[in-house]
């Protein structure tokens, strides 16, 4: 069993993403993470996606999402708009080092649920917030999602695509996902500190903060320069050999070689066309920048000529930097993604044995574990309770009216 964490309790209050999925990695390391939801239908992200997330993802009878987010958890079924509720909640802040959530600050004034109350319960504890847009500010309270707040109000929609063509729309969970490392990252951090100093802290971030410092070089350069940031377009690609090219077969081909003088010459020759290395046009990399769109059009007549599993073949046996443009089922059969551990059997409960994805962070000597399957809504809730010293009495009465499920 995973161990190095036993003994550190998370509490988790919200849903969705961002937030549940540093409990998750928490909870791999053997953490015991408490995961709050209202009684009866229970975090919505349970829900995603049997309703197939608008078209976005394929119902299946293995709950991936809420296995994906919210395994190595208990679940605690609890109303938190009852005053009993937050009495409940405060108890159980007071055993507890962190206290994950994704509230915004009206939500945490509501539910009596501010850094200051709470420190006060309990001086110890870490409280982990996660917003759209951040604590401050007139839109504090202003609700955001992944595509909305780290895609759309960032930057980064704006400067993913060709123009005279939509915006692409992000993939679920995926800011949500660089959001989750960075809260990580910070609660990890607050325990070593606390540790260390005996000093427990408050600690946010938000989707819209996140995406911002990841577009950071874009950002960077606007703020320097009092400009935009420049869009490059695919047919006129100031490095040709930075860019995507398409396949006889109509597949992709990413090349990657950023410090592109010193590949040009293997390139050239990787490609079988070595007469391109010394063109007046080509030569050097001023003139391919001068160039680029007539060496766009050479490269895209060069690619289209052969089939993708030939490039792969011809490009592998190459010191060039380069990527087939690979789809997400392709990924699950990686031989190096299944080298390095992506990917790890378990024997679920229910289910029986399916593959999930690994914790990313690989350490040397804590190994990451599936502690359990993600909870049913309130399996824990009876259990937490008679923790916190409530007699069964109590606890069926607070059922009966609706506190907890």
């Amino acid at each position: 069993m995973a161990r190095e964490l036993q003994g550190i309790r998370v509490i988790e209050v919200g849903g969705a993403v961002a937030m549940p999925i540093v409990g998750m990695l928490m909870g791999s390391w053997g953490a015991e993470v408490i995961h709050v939801e209202p009684p009866g239908k229970g975090d919505n992200w349970r829900h995603a996606l049997g309703q197939g997330m608008a078209g976005w993802a394929k119902p299946n009878s293995v709950n991936y999402y809420w296995e994906h987010t919210d395994r190595n958890k208990k679940s605690l079924a609890l109303n938190l708009g009852a005053p009993e509720g937050q009495e409940i909640l405060h108890k159980l802040a007071a055993t507890a080092d962190v206290f994950l959530n994704n509230l915004r600050p009206y939500e945490m004034e509501k539910f009596h649920l501010t850094y200051p109350i709470l420190s006060k319960i309990n001086p110890r504890i870490i409280c982990a917030n996660v917003t759209g847009y951040g604590q401050c500010g007139p839109e504090k309270n202003t609700g955001g999602y992944d595509t909305v707040s780290f895609w759309a109000r960032s930057g980064v929609m704006d400067l993913m695509h060709d123009v005279g063509v939509a915006p692409n729309i992000s993939r679920p969970g995926y800011g949500d996902s660089i959001t989750a490392m960075s809260l990580l990252a910070g609660i990890m951090s607050a325990l070593y500190i606390r540790e260390k100093t005996g000093v427990a802290q408050e600690l946010e971030i938000s989707l819209y903060n996140t995406a911002v410092w990841t577009l950071g070089f874009d950002i960077a350069g606007c703020l320097i320069t009092g400009e935009d940031a420049v869009r490059p377009q695919r047919k006129t690609m100031g490095n040709p050999i930075r860019n995507v090219y398409e396949t006889r077969d109509h597949r992709w081909i990413m090349l990657g070689m950023t410090n592109a003088q010193h590949y040009w010459p293997g390139f050239c020759e990787a490609i079988d066309h070595p007469e391109l290395e010394n063109d007046p046009q080509f030569a050097t990399y001023e003139v391919r920048f001068k160039h680029a769109g007539d060496l766009v059009n050479v490269l895209d007549g060069i690619f289209r000529s052969r089939t993708y599993g030939e490039w792969i073949e011809i490009l592998s046996q190459s010191k060039i930097v380069w990527s087939p443009v690979t789809s997400p089922l392709e990924v699950t059969r990686d031989r190096q993604a299944v080298a390095n551990e992506f990917f790890v059997d378990w024997d679920h409960p229910e289910y029986g044995r399916i593959k999930v994805l690994n914790n990313p962070i690989k350490l040397s000597e804590t190994q990451a574990e599936i502690t359990m399957a993600a909870p049913k809504l309130g399996e824990h809730s009876e259990e937490i309770l008679k923790g916190l010293g409530y007699a069964e009495s109590e606890i069926q009465a607070m059922k009966a009216s609706g506190t907890i499920g």
